[in-house]
């Protein structure tokens, strides 16, 4: 399995963008299952981080090769600000990870509940 190079950037909407990258030349950037790494104080006063996929893998169809669900987008590096000079927290990418390569575990012998993501 290929290592994975990380990126972090600000888009032009303001969102901290954290994602794998595939591709990178002089003016764009390629990502792979993005995600938004969003920062919210709880009750507590302690600070809970969340992240949430750009565009939802449960939208994709698998590939026919391997049956992974990825997406990919395209960044024009005129429109971003791309961190630098600084290493993400290894618990960033964990859950980024479990987030964008989910492990189905039944928790019994019955079959799996089928959610359903439109109406038929």
């Amino acid at each position: 399995m290929q290592e994975n190079k990380y990126i972090t950037f600000i888009d032009n909407s303001g969102r901290c963008i954290f994602a794998a990258l595939t591709s990178d030349d002089k003016t764009l950037i390629k990502v792979k299952n993005p995600v938004m790494i969003t920062v919210q104080q709880q009750q507590t006063g302690q600070m809970a981080v969340q992240l949430f996929p750009l565009f939802f893998q449960e939208f994709v169809k698998p590939t026919a090769e391997n049956g992974t669900r990825e997406n990919y987008f395209t960044f024009d590096k005129s429109t971003i600000a791309i961190g630098s000079d600084f290493n993400v927290d290894p618990r960033i990418i964990e859950q980024y990870e479990r987030v964008t390569n989910p492990i189905l575990v039944p928790t019994n012998t019955e079959e799996p509940e089928v959610i359903k993501l439109f109406d038929e």
